[in-house]
């Protein structure tokens, strides 16, 4: 078997491309393979939108009317436009002959399920079983354990029936190897660290978002699902704010911010996740910290990999790192603290020298674990185990 040269199908229930963290890391695993000169694959829902020139053949499933977008989270309208991606799925897998499947999160791992193709590996990027509850209005309320319980089953038995599983964070990996008892392969997704911001972006950056020289930004990038956990995020911004009346908590994200705008005041500017590369630049040079929250565990936040590639201190609870070897590359406090995690956004605002040291180890640990190298060894060991049927642990 070789896998550099045989094609590798990989699929995604979810609308690509956006700027959101799951598909932007989906893509960069795409790049890296085929960068390094395998036929690769990937298939989508055909409903994204941004700009996207890929070295790799990427296949549109089949839109359905009224198709989910992109929105976090299942739905009625995600169930018809996985039934459409398992119809799309079984044509290519007629026609690729793809060496093994590489089915990213359930729905994905589902549809190859009900397709019957074969081999395939579960990749997956997070645990239902601690993020369904979050879906429902305050937990799901005394729905939440059953919930809790229906999430923990699906994952479990995506595992058992995968010919492989493959975790996309330390702590999800030793989850599911618990869970499922059978083992389970850490992949790191891979991220590439660009070239340290400048000056001139940060101007251009605060321009575009209104802010002045001396405001003191601190920065959130991502969805507002309640598994993110962004109220302790807002609540430890409100504790800076309320001793640095220069502290401004910036929110890019694809999401609804009514709701936010309307609970925040006027400390919170609301911005759109930048779709480009240049514009992500000028985002993030804007920013002196970034803060990364997180209330269900189980994944692995990619806006965390993507500060600390570009060169921004990092403030987040220890459920944030999901087990990465971090050390002293990011300010880790308790879970589910807003003191705590105030006081590591304000060490980052006042003593910018001093946590220096800190953002070039973050970029130094994303160059070495989540290099391209790194994340094709160890899909290669999945990949292998899917293909060799090898019995279950």
């Amino acid at each position: 078997m070789n896998l550099e040269r045989q094609a590798q199908l990989h699929v995604a229930a979810m609308p690509f491309p956006t700027p959101q963290g799951t598909q932007a890391v989906l893509h960069a695993m795409m790049r890296a393979l085929a960068e390094d000169g395998r036929d690769a694959h990937l298939l989508t829902y055909g409903d994204g939108a941004g700009p996207i020139a890929p070295s790799y053949s990427w296949h549109a499933g089949g839109r359905v009317p009224g198709s989910p977008g992109q929105r976090s989270g299942p739905s009625v309208r995600k169930l018809a436009s996985d039934a459409a991606l398992a119809v799309r799925l079984r044509s290519l897998n007629q026609r690729l002959r793809p060496e093994v499947i590489v089915a990213h999160h359930v729905e994905a791992a589902a549809t190859c399920l009900a397709a019957n193709t074969r081999p395939f590996v579960f990749f997956a990027h997070t645990a239902l079983g601690p993020e369904l509850p979050t879906y429902l209005p305050r937990g799901g309320g005394k729905l939440g354990p059953l919930v809790q319980f229906a999430g923990h089953t699906l994952d479990r038995e995506l595992c058992r029936r995968a010919d492989a599983v493959a975790a996309i964070s330390p702590n999800l990996r030793d989850a599911l190897e618990d869970l499922a008892h059978r083992a389970v392969t850490y992949v790191p997704p891979p991220w590439s660290v660009p070239a340290p911001m400048t000056r001139e972006e940060r101007r251009q950056g605060r321009q575009d978002l209104g802010l002045s020289e001396d405001d003191e930004v601190i920065l959130y990038a991502g969805n507002l699902d309640r598994y993110q956990g962004v109220e302790v995020a807002l609540g430890a911004a409100e504790r800076v704010a309320a001793v640095r009346p220069q502290a401004k908590l910036v929110v890019a994200t694809a999401s609804d911010t009514e709701a936010l705008e309307l609970e925040a005041g006027a400390m919170v500017i609301t911005t759109e996740l930048p779709r480009d590369e240049t514009s992500r630049r000028h985002l993030y040079a804007a920013a002196d910290v970034a803060v990364v929250p997180r209330r269900a565990p189980g994944g692995l936040p990619i806006k965390l990999l993507d500060a600390l590639a570009r060169g921004l201190p990092v403030a987040a609870p220890r459920r944030a790192a999901a087990g990465l070897p971090l050390g002293d590359a990011a300010l880790l406090v308790a879970d589910d603290d807003a003191r705590a995690l105030a006081a590591a956004i304000s060490l980052a605002l006042s003593s910018p020298r001093a946590v220096a040291e800190v953002t070039e180890r973050g970029r130094v640990f994303v160059a070495k674990e989540h290099s391209s190298e790194r994340f094709l060894a160890a899909l290669d060991v999945a990949s292998a185990e899917a293909t060799s049927g090898r019995t279950l642990r």
